[in-house]
């Protein structure tokens, strides 16, 4: 199935999701998706003393759905449900046989983060569809006029986890790519040397290493003129978000992990990237 053959798109009502349906209505005019949004009521607060028509409230959603959508302007699925917001999306995605999931992330850190957790990181640990999120920093569709991708990888070994996947969204995207990977102090890629002083690297060592990136890209995209490779030393998510900001791509390309028990993408490469790029982050969950 295309990448944006299906899309599914939760809102909640709230101005992250009119980015959501800015984007869905984006690539649905593209690529002739079919739509679907889907709002997931969660349970209402019912106690003894307090009785609750949930006719009424039913009545309520449809009528906040309805003039929430009456701007979007492509044909679509209207789907009410209720219970745990992200579990309902991974269950649809999965029901609907979607192909990719568009959803906004608010980028709450720290504490609230931690203890709250996200709607959005949920459904990226868990579904096996692509999802693509839109932080609050993320450009409005059609501004951006490149049309690469930037694919963040952690290591420089073959096979990179998930190629496959990887292969199929970039070939559906139909555009050129680049591989980046980013060094830290502790990286021993450059052996002892490197550890003990990183100015003794050598100009030959780096362009080599470039090479081996470049390889890589080229074993997932089968192109080489159009590959390329993006080498930086420090903090990784920082060097991914700069790099991003020199304006060159449409998208990030990157692999989740499913989530343990008290695992978070917190304080992660992946959660700052998601909720700070300038540019859609298409996800794929890797195990």
């Amino acid at each position: 199935m295309k990448l944006f053959q299906r899309i599914l798109c939760p809102i909640d009502f709230s101005q992250d999701s009119v980015k959501a349906l800015q984007w869905t209505q984006y690539l649905a005019r593209k690529y002739q998706a079919e739509v679907s949004i889907l709002h997931v009521m969660e349970p209402y607060p019912a106690t003894v003393d307090i009785g609750i028509d949930y006719d009424k409230y039913h009545s309520a959603v449809v009528r906040d759905m309805e003039n929430f959508l009456a701007p979007l302007q492509v044909p679509h699925q209207r789907l009410q449900s209720s219970g745990i917001p992200s579990h309902k999306i991974v269950s649809f995605a999965t029901t609907l046989e979607t192909s990719l999931i568009v959803m906004s992330t608010r980028g709450l850190r720290g504490a609230a983060h931690k203890f709250i957790g996200s709607t959005t990181e949920s459904v990226i640990r868990n579904s096996m569809v692509p999802v693509m999120t839109l932080s609050p920093d993320c450009c409005a569709p059609g501004t951006v006029e490149s049309n690469r991708i930037l694919v963040p990888i952690s290591k420089l070994t073959w096979p990179i986890p998930g190629y496959i996947r990887r292969r199929r969204i970039i070939r559906d995207l139909e555009a050129p790519l680049t591989m980046m990977h980013v060094v830290d102090m502790k990286d021993t890629m450059f052996g002892p040397s490197f550890d003990a002083n990183p100015t003794l690297v050598t100009t030959y060592e780096l362009t080599e290493r470039k090479e081996d990136l470049k390889r890589l890209a080229v074993q997932i995209e089968r192109e080489h003129e159009s590959t390329e490779a993006v080498l930086q030393f420090g903090d990784a998510s920082s060097e991914i978000l700069k790099e991003v900001e020199t304006e060159k791509y449409s998208y990030i390309l990157m692999g989740a992990k499913r989530q343990k028990l008290f695992s978070r993408l917190q304080n992660t490469t992946a959660y700052n990237i998601i909720s700070q790029s300038h540019v859609p982050v298409l996800t794929i969950r890797l195990n």
